[in-house]
């Protein structure tokens, strides 16, 4: 079926042609690699230092714990800072982590400890590089490339994961894992060049930068009050945290169901791969025809099919094109819930929201597969997987509350200049906490409609920044009523004057046209003394 198409069909490559877009692509690409490679050359190596599977497994948690810990503080800094700065410290510290490996393993002189920590390092400056570098690369494609230029990216990634193994072993076979650090470090020595020569457009604002709390707690009350982004969020924690079994299974399933060896093991991953880059390919044609409701809900069921074919077949020449499809249904559904996600909010707090959109998804791959280890090991690998799959199945439920939609361009454009009250002496920027208050005095027959456009714009107003919002009907008249919300700071009110949309004064405009005539709306403003 159908649905109503956001963008025009467009090639798959488009984003291609922009200049910028492509060099900063083959630079993700390279950063992706760097990725795989480093987790098959740490893991390697750990497993020359010591036969325990506990510090092995270590490396997995050294490379995805920066996430948990630095997301989000990530993501304010991109929307605070310069980026291209930012990206550039980021660089250097993965380039020292890198180097300082491939010296001390070049010498044998590193340890179990050494390589976690510097591993650590290494993803501590992935996860304060990601929200920056996409951010970036979506702002440097027109917005009708946006969604595409997502999955290009998604593309790089599922390469990387297709080639990235492959390549590191064969330079352990070489020179081992040494020379997969030395690897790393000439290919983010061409990272950092790419970042250093990149032009990003300037953001300029008149008023003083946020500071990093403040920043994270107005990126937290957007989340809370937007109910797309809400949306967005919660059925990405629902897909990951159930698909999460495939990707956490999959290796014993590999060596227990279908006796694979390591070149097996390897085939399993690539077909993942392979599926996730044909789609992305048709996801022009796929995004014309159909709307993200229904990509999702085919999608869910061909991965819960994957499940089920990977719990009750030990045929390998069966499963490859099953994993194919399976590949190809996860990077469908998560592309289209991160390019959603990109459409419908500002470029103001857009970092931010990648921040969470990658905390949530990390959340849900790390807690789903601790719990379905933990099922696997009491109730075996088949009855695990094919729970996932039911439990899969069952998210699309959440569908009915949680719909997700393409943003249109009036949600995240700026509504441009507001009106600043003048009718006194302004004070500091950092003084406050501010109260505004306005004051509406409408018809009878209209009370019912007032409130519930009135408790939109209280979402608006909370969403921009205020951090307490009531409506107060007046005792003496209950046609009056008192509009009162709280900033933190007059700088803060003024933040949130320039954070409103056009969609967000749409929904002013609809409350002030409630007004009786001929009767002015009036707005007191106050300062907080104790």
């Amino acid at each position: 079926m159908s649905g109503a198409a956001s963008e025009p069909t467009l090639s798959p490559w488009r984003p291609l042609r922009n200049r910028t877009f492509r060099t900063a692509w083959l630079a993700a690409l390279a950063t992706y690699l760097v990725v795989w490679m480093q987790s098959v050359g740490g893991a390697w190596y750990m497993t020359s230092l010591t036969p325990s599977p506990f510090w092995v497994a270590m490396m997995q948690t050294a490379v995805s714990l920066p996430g948990f810990f630095w997301s989000l503080p990530a993501g304010v800094l991109a929307d605070l800072v310069d980026r291209r700065r930012l990206l550039l410290v980021t660089q250097v510290l993965m380039l020292f982590a890198s180097g300082l490996m491939a010296v001390l393993a070049s010498g044998q002189w590193m340890g179990e400890g050494g390589l976690l920590f510097l591993t650590f390092m290494l993803g501590t400056g992935l996860a304060l590089n990601a929200p920056a570098w996409q951010s970036a690369l979506a702002e440097s494609v027109p917005r009708e490339d946006v969604t595409q230029a997502i999955t290009l990216i998604g593309i790089a990634f599922n390469i990387a994961r297709s080639i990235g193994p492959a390549i590191a072993g064969f330079v352990i076979v070489l020179s081992g894992s040494s020379g997969v650090f030395a690897l790393n470090t000439v290919v983010l020595l061409y990272v950092t060049a790419v970042v250093w020569r990149w032009r990003m457009i300037p953001r300029t604002s008149p008023l003083p930068p946020e500071r990093l709390l403040g920043g994270m707690r107005a990126g937290l009350r957007f989340f809370v009050h937007s109910a797309p982004v809400k949306a967005f969020l919660v059925r990405t924690l629902l897909f990951s945290a159930c698909g999460s079994a495939l990707w956490a299974l999959l290796p014993a399933v590999a060596q227990q169901r279908l006796g694979a060896s390591a070149a097996g093991f390897g085939t399993l991953i690539a077909c993942l791969g392979i599926g996730a880059i044909a789609v992305g390919v048709l996801m022009p044609l796929i995004r014309a025809r159909y709307t993200i409701e229904r990509v999702l809900a085919v999608a869910s069921v061909v991965f819960a099919l994957t499940l089920v074919v990977v719990a009750t077949v030990r045929s390998a020449w069966i499963v490859y094109p099953v994993l194919m499809a399976g590949g190809a249904a996860w990077t469908a559904t998560m592309s289209k819930i991160h390019a959603g996600l990109v459409t419908t909010v500002p470029s103001w707090v857009s970092s931010r929201m990648i921040a969470l959109y990658i905390l949530v998804t990390q959340a849900g791959m790390a807690f789903g597969a601790l719990l379905w280890g933990a099922l696997a090991a009491w109730q075996g690998l088949q009855t695990t997987l094919l729970v996932s799959a039911a439990a899969l199945l069952l998210t699309r439920f959440a569908s009915r509350r949680y719909v997700l939609r393409y943003g249109e361009e009036r949600e995240v454009t700026h509504s441009g200049p507001a009106e600043q009250p003048a009718a006194f002496t302004h004070p500091a920027m950092e003084a406050g906490p501010v109260a505004v208050e306005l004051r509406y005095a409408i018809e009878p027959a209209s009370r019912e409609a007032f409130i519930e456009a009135a408790t939109r714009l209280g979402d608006v107003r909370r969403r921009t920044g205020a951090t307490f919002w009531r409506l107060y009907r007046d005792l003496a008249d209950e046609h009056r009523f008192t509009e009162r919300f709280i900033v933190e700071s007059w700088v803060e009110y003024q933040r949130q004057l320039m954070r409103t949309t056009l969609v967000d004064r749409d929904i002013e405009d609809a409350v002030r046209a409630f007004q009786r005539p001929g009767t002015p709306i009036t707005t007191a403003y106050f300062l907080a003394e104790r």
